[in-house]
Formats: C-alpha cells, structure tokens, sequence
C-alpha cells in the first residue's frame, strides 16, 4: 500500500545570517544534557519532550529571530523551540512521529538546521517506503500534521560528520506542551 505523499515544504538558505546563529547556539545556550543521543534546551512554553520535563524559558533574542523568520514561512507563529545538539555523527535521533497533543490544529513543525549538512529520513508506517533529505546549513523543513501521521522521522549516525544544532519550532496551545 502506498503511504499518502509526503507533505513537507524545505527552504534552503532561509535564515539570513545562519554561520553568527550557529555561533550563538554553541557559545551562548546552556545545553541540557539529559538526553543520552544528543543535547538539548528549549525556550517558550513548558514542554514535555522524550520523558524529559523542560521548564518555561524566554526565547533569546537571537532564537525569536529565527522563530520570526519560520513564521513567515509557515503563516503562524511559535510559541516553542526544542534545539538539538548533535556533536558528532555518532549523535543521533531515532525514528518516531512527533505528538501533535496541545499543538494547534493544523499547524506545521518547522525545523532550522545548523550547521553541518545531515539527513533526515523519512520511513512510512508500514516501513515499505523511505525517502531522504540533506538538511543543510540555514535551511528550514516545514512538516505537516498529515506527515507526522503517516510518516516517521530520524537522524541517523554519519561516522565523521561535523557539529549541527537543529531548532525545532511548534505552536502550542496556551497551556503549552507540559
């Protein structure tokens, strides 16, 4: 059975100065490092992401920028960002969909990448169907509810590849993710 289409819309150069916003996440952004695969922090409202309980954080004004800038892309605002630290290409994050609970309807996941060029795959459900896409360095991916129902997403290990922050933006109802 052939899955629905993959609804994703990717923008390649999407963030006008995306080398100081690298240099920003790695130098200014307190890294959690609870997550065993990769670090992570986020900033907006309280989510509850992998078992992992993230209090409500003001956004940055280097990370509202870029937020602001996905807006654009997306046609409505953000209200989170879970960013992902892969170090190496050994840091990885497994496939899954992302919960849509407390979302908005109909809003669309965007995510900012930074960094050095990884791929995101793309596994139907019933693991039949695969696609793949470079996330490159100041690029945005904007995923669709329909996508996370039908789709699951990963990063996979890429032995000798170099850092990459990725910035995961979602619009949460007003009680947030929590």
């Amino acid at each position: 059975m052939t899955p629905p289409p993959l609804d994703v819309r990717y923008i390649a150069d999407a963030l006008p100065d995306p080398d100081t916003d690298l240099a920003f996440l790695l130098d200014d952004v307190a890294w959690d490092d609870r997550m065993h695969a990769r670090r992570t922090a986020s900033f907006g409202v309280p989510y509850n992401y992998s078992g992992q309980y993230y209090d409500p954080a003001a956004m940055p004004p280097r990370i509202t920028a870029i937020a602001a800038r996905a807006a654009e892309y997306a046609g409505h605002p953000f209200n989170n960002c879970l960013a992902n630290l892969y170090e190496t290409g050994d840091n990885t994050m497994g496939f899954h969909q992302d919960s849509y609970d407390g979302l908005v309807p109909e809003s669309a996941i965007a995510i900012v990448s930074l960094g050095a060029t990884r791929p995101l795959v793309f596994r139907s459900l019933d693991k039949a169907h695969r696609t793949e896409l470079a996330l490159e360095h100041g690029s945005l991916l904007l995923m669709t509810e329909a996508t996370q129902r039908a789709w699951s997403h990963g990063v996979p290990r890429r032995a000798s590849t170099g850092r990459r922050v990725s910035l995961t933006f979602r619009r949460f109802t007003d009680s947030g993710g929590a």
